[in-house]
């Protein structure tokens, strides 16, 4: 056992299923977790929670054809809770000390639902991810570096077009893993874990290596002895199966939590040449761009937040297991590395590169509505944060009066509160003036697309592509769906 779990950690395993695929606005439906030990035994009992719908949001109709999950099914199940009650339990769970929380896929999607819920819901977003033990953990992203380093692990099923699917549901049946039902918060959770045990029972020194890293501070650890990586590029997984030797150079200065690394397969005197036109127009190509011969600058950017997989001793791997996968011997990637370190002091001038490109003028963007405004508002402060806190705690018959006095340091809290209450607590906590206020941003967002919200139109534009495509118990959903939303229209329809 290494020095990445003790005898208090634990696993929980979850899943979300959900009325939508953008983290930032769409709703969960579903939750399935349960939690072992650090040897795969389950331990305590399984969780599954429902949260029901609140009414200043529209589902996307097709969510409910994979999931079966409708909004009319959740009047009729009984662990169905009011949003804010569902969020509190599930950051009770995944808050315990020790707690490494594991998903597939969860770093990009579900660990995102989580902190948007969490946030608009008045809940800390981020403290369930760190201190007394605890962390995160993806198993989708160990199951692309085993792809990269180790692919006789696992058996690979592949799309129409040959390349290798990363789909769970179908790694399970592939790899004769139980999945009883795809799409299900709880059975997804459980085939995860199969999947992960597997991978574990086959070669225990890349699980434990793989859960080593998975914290940013080890990361920026190996990033910062600037030398020669290994790294395991999720977005060119058909081309060496993602591996890239790598330089790290310095830490981006204009985007948080990111690296810049050199791609060791291109000269570094291409680096020295590089100008401030260079990086405007070639620091992000497009796939046309890339058509019409406009050739993207080789810098890798690590996110050190999201359990990129980087190896030690690159020339030694690739010597001994890159036969067939890289176009140059282990020599020339070395020789690359060396070039760089040589010239180390040069690496200022293309700092400062990167600092104009930051504080070049970015594009306007329309204002965040509170309940998305999770990253663009910057920190709520400690008095912010403990006024959250109390009123959270209150009981709902109590809120009304309480919200009159609060005041917030930062001025978008006021409205995340009000709609906060309105979503959750409307018969108790509104006042004849809130309540116009939240009738009014329900309007807002489900009649004119406030935010970018889901309209009553797009709606019905995504429910007749739904229909094209479905079967006869598809159908019969997506009329379940229908009804739900033409209830919620019929509130507005004298407006």
């Amino acid at each position: 056992m290494t020095d990445t779990v003790n005898n208090s950690t634990s696993y929980l395993w979850y899943d979300y299923e959900t009325f939508g695929t953008e983290a930032r606005k769409d709703r969960p439906v579903q939750y399935g977790s349960f939690r072992t030990d650090t040897n795969f035994n389950i331990i305590g009992q399984s969780m599954v929670l429902y949260a029901q719908l609140a009414d200043d949001y529209i589902p996307s109709p097709g969510s409910s054809l994979v999931t079966g999950i409708t909004p009319m099914s959740l009047m009729d199940e009984e662990n169905a809770l009011a949003e804010a009650d569902f969020a509190k339990v599930i950051r009770d769970e995944m808050g315990k000390p020790g707690t490494i929380t594991i998903g597939y896929n969860n770093r990009n999607y579900d660990d995102e639902m989580t902190r948007f819920m969490f946030w608009r819901n008045l809940l800390p977003a981020y403290d369930t991810e760190y201190g007394e033990g605890r962390g995160r953990f993806d198993v989708f992203l160990l199951v692309i570096a085993v792809y990269a380093v180790a692919p006789q692990i696992l058996n690979w099923p592949t799309k129409e077009d040959g390349t290798v699917c990363f789909k769970l549901d179908r790694l399970t049946p592939a790899n004769n893993l139980p999945h009883r039902h795809a799409h299900d918060a709880s059975s997804d959770a459980f085939a995860t874990l199969q999947l992960a045990k597997l991978i574990a029972s086959k070669n225990p020194r890349l699980w434990e290596y793989a859960l080593s890293i998975s914290k940013s501070d080890k990361i920026v650890e190996l990033l910062n002895e600037k030398r020669p990586l290994l790294y395991v590029d999720r977005y060119s997984l058909h081309h060496r199966r993602g591996l890239r030797p790598v330089m790290p150079l310095f830490e981006n200065p204009s985007v948080r939590n990111e690296w810049i690394c050199w791609d060791l397969s291109a000269d570094p005197n291409e680096m020295w040449a590089i100008t401030e036109k260079d990086m405007k127009e070639r620091s992000f190509v497009t796939r046309e761009q890339k058509e019409q011969g406009i050739k993207p600058l080789p810098f890798v950017r690590i996110k050190t937040k999201k359990q990129p997989f980087l190896m030690k001793g690159m020339s030694v791997w690739i010597t001994k297991n890159g036969q067939g996968l890289f176009e140059h011997p282990a020599a020339y990637y070395s020789e690359n590395a060396s070039k760089i370190l040589a010239s180390a002091d040069r690496l200022s001038e293309l700092l400062s590169l990167f600092m104009a490109l930051a504080d070049r003028k970015a594009e306007e963007h329309a204002k965040d509505i509170p309940e998305e405004a999770l990253y663009s508002g910057g920190f709520p402060s400690n008095s912010d944060a403990r006024k959250m806190a109390t009123f959270r705690a209150l009981p709902p018959e109590e809120m009304a009066d309480a919200f009159d006095r609060l005041e917030f340091d930062r001025e978008d809290l006021a409205e995340l509160t009000l709609y906060f209450m309105g979503r959750n607590y409307p018969e108790y906590a509104l006042t004849p003036e809130t309540e116009r206020l939240w009738r009014l941003h329900k309007y807002n967002k489900l009649v004119k697309g406030l935010g970018g919200a889901r309209t009553f139109t797009q709606f019905y534009e995504e429910l007749e592509e739904a229909r094209a495509g479905a079967d006869e118990h598809g159908l019969e959903i997506l009329e379940d769906v229908e009804g739900y939303v033409e209830n919620l229209r019929s509130e507005y329809e004298a407006k």
